[in-house]
């Protein structure tokens, strides 16, 4: 068969590309996500996930250690959405679930399972029949209200009970209970099938919020839902469910031994305003492993004033992408026909030799030098899913390629990537990308190696060596400098939004290049970004992104305030219960900002750019965005050619005011709704 020309390879992407600048339709906006047990969660406790990414087991076989264990998905889901009246409740979503686990004896039987959703993604309750979900009373009488519950945890969970305590009025040791803000649950019933079984089970669970009413079926079919549910209870959560919360799984041994395993897992929020209308599926099917993408039995309408628009839009793309493809057809058959010997041909389209070379290369070449994507190759996972594998291509050049699947949303995070990165010429400050290309199930995009790996792994690895106070100052002012590029220097203004420590390189001079632009968003100098679900990482996200869901260059400022504290002191953002922000605030408020700094250094430093770099950092994590500087003058500062913004003894209140205004993002298609499942 003879190797495809470079057009035909071109054109999928190209149509891909071309998608970016029309306004989104309905179908899109509300595709399934899909979420790898590997890397979208986070695990506590005993919870791990199994050989081979198949399922994650939120216990172990064994009565030692810990005894719960959880499982989140790492992004928080929105639950209430602003109404245009200031005066109006928020809008409360309805959601879905449906997963399968299975409980196994070793030999005897744990406290059971829980489907959660929880306002903290760091907090795991007590075994001893508390599920993982609260803590134990004797645990919780100093920080917890009259049931039990954290005072600033709150928690909702459908639990599956298979064991009988009496304490926590537990009617027996097989039934399936709502526990709304306390572990007595709300209502309790027979689950209709013997959960301790040890084969799979499969759990439907929908609460709908304009009834008021949680819904619950088990079955041992995957694929049957029983007509009956097993559990209803009228109940309204809204005073539980926060603007955003997180969803996931819990489950403890207690003084059993018990193996508790979720093997799929799907999941989704409707019923927004101008979407209730669009809830007639109420609980989703896990998309068929053979397809690319999926489209949500939810569609989303648009508002009636933009109808006649999107239509003319949705017209209009189509004849241009007609016309596109067209047009390509021909060229491709032209050149085909042109170069026959190109039909025989086994050498690879496109040669990769040149260093700064950034377009499209040869699948086969990039093959050869990651030796087939071979496992041992791999040196790293991204947060969009993608594989990031070292390589040596024929010229002895080492190269890091990051492959993505061809699918949604792993192709969002590509193109998002690729555009960010062809949107702006090579800066010395960011991670050079050398070319990209696709095949029918991949997306790669090759980048030059940094051989001292990452930034995290440089200030946290223990038993390494200590990253001398150069180095560190010199990354704080290096990732500064790439951000200036990025906000004021580019054609477009582009948006990291995932500055961390993690996403910084190390070169072979131990120079920060700042990476991973799979959240990236490019956005006109002067426009406006749309409000999206908050992506990125907790401890490094400005509070007035997560709670708007719209990001602006001053949330990446906040994100490197915190990255420049993280250098400073060789603290992680939150550390033993404690905010690096509020730490070195503290500090700062009893004039012993330079106690902050990392003692591991033993005072090798220049005391003047440490105190530089931890006033800069207070200043760009100010609680109000309009009070943070701006990247240029951030990097004046660090360098001393600018004086210090003041910095105030205590830290500020949180201002939650979004940098728009708050009627943009009520009818933003991604705030609306989420939809996602698990990878098998």
């Amino acid at each position: 068969m003879p190797p495809p020309h470079p057009s035909t390879l071109f054109l999928p992407l190209l149509l891909l590309l071309l998608a970016v600048h029309l306004p989104p339709t309905t179908a899109a906006a509300s595709s399934y996500r899909r979420i790898s047990w590997a890397s979208n969660l986070t695990l506590l406790g005993s919870a791990s996930v199994l050989p081979g990414g198949v399922a994650v087991a939120l216990t172990t076989n064994s009565s030692d250690g810990i005894g719960a264990g959880r499982a989140l998905f790492s992004e928080p889901v929105r639950f209430l959405l602003p109404r245009p009246d200031p005066g109006a409740a928020p809008a409360q979503a309805s959601f879905s679930t449906r997963f399968t686990f299975r409980i196994t004896p070793s030999p005897s039987y744990g406290d059971g399972i829980a489907f959660v959703l929880t306002s903290s993604r760091a907090f795991l309750g007590a075994s001893n029949g508390f599920l993982g979900l609260f803590p134990s009373a004797s645990a919780s009488a100093s920080a917890s209200d009259d049931d039990g519950e954290p005072a600033d945890v709150h928690t909702v969970a459908v639990e599956l009970d298979t064991h009988r305590d009496v304490a926590l009025r537990d009617p027996d040791g097989n039934h399936v209970a709502l526990d709304a803000g306390s572990i007595f649950s709300v209502a309790s019933a027979s689950p209709g099938v013997d959960l301790k079984a040890g084969v799979p089970i499969t759990a439907w669970i929908e609460y709908r919020a304009p009834r008021r009413r949680l819904r619950a079926w088990l079955s041992y079919s995957s694929s049957r839902k029983p007509d009956k549910a097993a559990l209803s209870v009228d109940v309204d959560l809204s005073g539980l469910l926060l603007t955003y919360m997180y969803a996931g799984f819990s489950a403890s041994n207690g003084e059993g031994a018990a193996l508790h395993v979720v093997e799929s897992w799907t999941f989704r929020t409707f019923g927004f305003p101008n979407t209730s209308h669009a809830s007639a599926s109420p609980i989703p099917s896990p998309p068929p492993k053979d397809q690319a993408s999926l489209k949500s039995p939810l569609p989303l309408p648009l508002p009636k004033n933009h109808h006649h628009h999107n239509l003319f839009y949705t017209v209009l793309g189509g004849a241009l992408g007609g016309v596109v493809l067209l047009v390509l057809v021909v060229i491709s058959s032209i050149l085909w026909i042109r170069h026959p010997k190109r039909r025989t041909s086994e050498k690879p389209a496109v040669l990769f030799d040149d260093k700064n070379f950034r377009g499209m290369l040869s699948m086969e070449v990039v093959r050869a030098a990651t030796k087939d994507f071979g496992s041992e190759n791999v040196i790293g996972i991204g947060g969009s899913g993608a594989i990031v594998f070292q390589g040596v291509l024929p010229s002895g050049s080492r190269v890091a390629v990051k492959r993505f699947q061809a699918m949604w949303p792993c192709s969002k995070a590509f193109l998002s990537e690729l555009r960010a990165m062809l949107d702006c010429p090579h800066d010395p400050n960011l991670v050079p990308l050398l070319g990209w290309c696709s095949s029918e199930h991949d997306l790669v995009l090759v980048y030059e190696f940094m051989p001292n790996g990452n930034l995290d792994s440089a200030l946290h690895t223990k038993g390494g060596a200590i990253l001398p106070w150069e180095a560190r100052f010199g990354a704080v002012l290096g990732v500064a400098s790439a951000l200036t590029f990025l906000h004021d220097e580019c054609e477009h203004r582009i948006l990291h939004r995932d500055v961390k420590s993690s996403n910084v390189l190390l070169d072979a001079d131990f120079n920060a290049r700042l990476g991973d632009f799979g959240l990236a968003r490019v956005v006109s100098h002067g426009g406006v970004p749309l409000a999206t679900q908050p992506a990125g990482t907790l401890g490094y996200l400005a509070p007035e992104y997560v709670h708007s869901g719209v990001a602006s260059e001053r949330s990446d400022v906040y994100s490197f305030g915190v990255l420049a504290l993280e250098v400073a002191t060789g603290r992680r953002p939150t550390e033993k219960g404690t905010a690096v922000v509020d730490w070195v605030w503290s500090l700062w408020g009893r004039r012993r900002l330079v106690d902050a700094a990392d003692q591991r250094l033993q005072g090798r430093f220049v005391a003047e750019e440490m105190r530089r770099v931890l006033l800069v950092g207070l200043c760009c994590v100010h609680p109000d965005c309009r009070k943070r500087p701006g990247m240029r003058r951030v990097v004046r500062m660090l360098d001393g050619s600018a004086p210090m913004t003041l910095v105030p003894d205590k830290k500020p209140p949180v201002v939650l005011k979004s940098p728009l205004n708050q009627t943009s993002s009520v009818n933003t298609m991604d705030t609306m709704n989420t939809a996602f499942y698990s990878c098998r």
